[in-house]
């Protein structure tokens, strides 16, 4: 039994249907075959531009080399509906792709990935230079996005820079990426692992949160031992009830802007807001961006009556009550390391 005959409407949906397999065959081949193949191939890079529509998106591929047929590429994408689907970012080629291995990076955001680790202690000037290494910001503007008031009120951030707000950890970032987005990565950070329990203890300590983070980075600049870190926080909650200068080396060298850890008696003497033997009470902000463990010390010091502690010249320090065991320890660790060197 035979069907009805094909009526206009039939035969244009028949001919509509047999142009698009036929397109969609044509397509297949140029997907299959039309591949790049240069006598030599380096790895290239090609960075698509946050906010590209699918003209900016081919454009950007055509240009950086590594796509040669443009129509094709417009063509698998509409056929697709992949349009709207396509990531921006940062993709390597390290051989020739076809068109189609073009589109599968781009629709899948298989993207390059930056990793970048701030350590405990790090300052914003370190910052800047590890996001320099990886080529993500300049630092001369990542460090005036940390200092701009409005990106500062913008993130909640007291203070006149966002030092000590940055937290430690490491960040997988992908290009392109600006200043402030990498600024605002790091403080969402901060927030997170900042406690809702350690805002309580903010508020119950008598301090302002801007306080306990400068007394935070202290400690992390004057010990790496996590041990310690509560009895350095001891030492410096007992100065500031006694009303002593704090005299911790790392303000004053932070305040110098020399970071090669060095402290002259020149810097010593000369007054500034960073120079805790000279001036009474904490420094104006932190002095480094400080780690969970410094963030808990400065919380929670230890139940000691320490004033004064040392390096033993192993990265720890012997504590003491008074300024006369204080001496006699200076001296017995100097005593040491005179011999070690003769």
């Amino acid at each position: 039994m035979t069907g009805p005959p094909l009526t206009l409407s039939n035969s244009r949906i028949a001919w509509g249907a047999a142009v698009a397999a036929l397109a969609v065959a044509l397509l297949a081949a140029f997907l299959l075959f039309d591949t790049i193949k240069p006598a030599e191939w380096q790895d290239r890079k090609v960075t698509v531009p946050r906010g590209s529509g699918v003209p900016e998106v081919v454009s950007a591929l055509h240009e950086g080399g590594v796509l040669r047929r443009p129509l094709v590429f417009r063509a698998l994408v509409y056929l697709t509906f992949t349009s709207r689907r396509l990531h921006y970012g940062e993709y390597t080629f390290s051989r020739p792709p076809s068109t189609f291995e073009v589109w599968q990076k781009v629709f899948h955001g298989d993207v390059v990935t930056y990793k970048v680790t701030v350590p405990p202690g790090a300052n914003l000037y370190d910052v800047a230079l590890l996001l320099k290494e990886h080529s993500l910001a300049e630092p001369e503007a990542f460090l005036a996005a940390a200092t701009s008031p409005a990106e500062l009120e913008r993130l909640g951030i007291p203070g006149n820079s966002a030092e000590g707000y940055l937290f430690p950890e490491t960040y997988t970032l992908v290009k392109p990426v600006t200043p402030e987005e990498i600024l605002e990565e790091m403080v969402r950070m901060f927030r997170k692992r900042f406690t809702p329990e350690m805002e309580r203890k903010v508020k119950a300590s008598g301090f302002s949160l801007q306080q306990v983070v400068t007394i935070a980075s202290i400690i992390e600049k004057e010990t790496g031992i996590d041990a310690e870190k509560p009895l350095v926080s001891a030492v410096i909650r007992r100065r500031l009830s006694l009303g002593m200068p704090l005299q911790m080396d790392p303000t004053v060298i932070y305040g110098v802007k020399r970071f090669d850890g060095t402290v002259t008696r020149k810097d010593l003497r000369t007054p500034g807001p960073y120079n805790t033997y000279t001036t009474l009470g904490l420094p104006p902000g932190p002095i480094a961006n400080p780690g969970m463990p410094a963030l808990v010390a400065a919380l929670t010091p230890a139940d000691v009556d320490y004033l004064y502690f040392v390096s033993r010249n192993d990265g720890s320090h012997a504590f003491s009550r008074t300024l006369q065991e204080h001496n006699r320890a200076v001296e017995s660790f100097r005593r040491a390391a005179r011999e070690a060197e003769g």
